[in-house]
């Protein structure tokens, strides 16, 4: 039996904030954001403040812009590939020691 799973649409919400704040230079407010994503003004607060409190978005006076908590994720992931990339090299190291002796 196959199982079906659907998408959570508050998640989806949350991400298309997050995507929004993403691409914008400035500082946004939630009425532009709410604007920007078609959420109601009230939705996106919520979202606003719930992701805040999580660490990604951060507001600055009315306004807000990304938090640092996806740069550390994306820190932690570049970690990550780097310790697997050199691990793949000293396995090809050692495959070519192997081979030339």
């Amino acid at each position: 039996m196959k199982t079906t799973y659907r998408r959570i649409e508050a998640v989806s919400k949350a991400i298309q904030i997050l995507e929004f704040l993403a691409t914008q230079k400035e500082l946004a407010t939630g009425p532009e954001i709410g604007r920007a994503v078609d959420i109601a003004l009230g939705t996106v607060m919520c979202h606003l403040v719930t992701l805040e409190e999580a660490g990604f978005v951060q507001q600055v006076g009315g306004a807000y812009r990304l938090g640092m908590k996806l740069a550390i994720f994306w820190a932690r992931v570049k970690s990550n590939l780097e310790g697997e990339i050199a691990r793949k090299r000293q396995d090809l190291e050692s495959i070519s020691i192997t081979r030339s002796n």
